[in-house]
């Protein structure tokens, strides 16, 4: 690369940081996650490393597609306007919040995905299917930033969305190669990582369902949903007790969604990967378990209360996963969990 392009490709990189500054206190923090400086890549003397395989116009043409499909979706509660630009744990997400728009009459719990993005990370794959990564600008309603996964699964398909994340309050991204070099997709099976990227999904799925009592919790740092998680169980115990009741919560990787990863600037992964999720609140016969918040009022409509309430999530979780030897633990860096199917027995 000339000193030119390299001055270009700076100046553009500038220009997208700075950008989101005005975003408040996250979007700052993630603006100086990645803005540090990156490595620049050891190019092997025998073979030209592979390309990127979009340029960040195209990145953006295919987010302002995704960005299309999902206004026009919600401008009729009509999941049908998402086929062929939303897919996998995206569109089951999706198409549940379109619901209970319809069910509510408004779309205030319907998630905010800015397609604006602060950074992206380009795929330097070959072959198909392909994933690329954006982290977006600030919502309006000055939540997180997201991290959308775009897939394109054929070489004449086109990219849709595979799954979001809403970053962790005071997340710190990794850093990645410039997206004028590219970065590599790592393998679900990778072991240059302290982990593979399967394992770190089914194992923090195992410290969700059992918190300090996994044998794998001592490999993951404290995160926030944990946290919120806790809670919600601690209220609904407290709530079932004087009924006999019991609460339950048990994560399961799903096994229909292969986990999405690429390489970090130092040699660990981003890795994305798609759970369910079952919540169930059970009492003493003739006492009613209802339905709490306005999500799983929406789904449970008119059911009449029994003294059994379940409901079933879709989960999406995106870690980063350092090199093997590190010393690092693994981090959570953004989450969603939203209910999609409610039931009374």
């Amino acid at each position: 690369m000339t000193s030119t392009a390299r001055d270009t490709a700076r100046a553009r990189r500038a220009r997208r940081h700075l950008g989101g500054v005005a975003g408040g206190l996250v979007g700052a923090l993630l603006l100086a996650a990645c803005s540090a400086p990156l490595p620049t890549p050891e190019p092997d003397p025998t073979q030209d490393p592979p390309a990127p395989v979009l340029t960040e116009a195209q990145e953006t043409a295919v987010l302002d597609a995704v960005a299309a499909a999902l206004a026009a979706a919600s401008e009729t509660n009509d999941a049908a306007q998402l086929e062929g630009r939303v897919t996998g744990p995206a569109l089951a997400i999706r198409t549940s919040q379109l619901a209970v728009a319809a069910a509510r009459g408004n779309a205030d719990l319907v998630t905010e995905l800015p397609t604006e993005a602060q950074q992206v990370v380009i795929p330097t794959t070959q072959t198909w299917p392909r994933t690329s990564f954006a982290v977006s600008v600030q919502p309006e309603n000055l939540q997180t930033p997201r991290l959308s996964v775009l897939e394109q699964d054929t070489a004449r398909g086109d990219y849709q969305l595979w799954a979001w994340v809403r970053l962790l309050p005071g997340v710190t991204m990794p850093s990645f190669a410039d997206p004028s070099i590219g970065s590599e997709d790592v393998a679900p099976d990778d072991t240059s990582l302290l982990v593979t990227p399967t394992d770190a999904v089914a194992q923090y799925a195992d410290v969700l369902n059992l918190g300090g009592g996994s044998g794998f919790a001592g490999s993951f740092e404290e995160d926030s949903f944990r946290t919120l998680l806790a809670k919600r169980a601690q209220d609904w115990t407290t709530a079932l007790e004087p009924a006999a009741g019991a609460y339950a919560l048990t994560f399961t990787p799903n096994p229909d969604e292969t986990v999405r990863a690429v390489r970090t600037a130092d040699g660990g992964a981003l890795v994305v990967g798609a759970m369910t999720s079952q919540e169930s609140m059970t009492a003493e016969e003739g006492a009613q378990v209802p339905p709490d918040t306005e999500s799983i009022k929406a789904l449970y409509g008119d059911k009449t209360p029994t003294n059994v309430l379940k409901v079933g999530y879709v989960d999406v979780v995106a870690l980063y996963v350092p090199p093997a030897g590190s010393e690092e633990k693994i981090r959570v860096v953004g989450n969603e969990h939203v209910a999609t199917s409610v039931a009374n027995s």
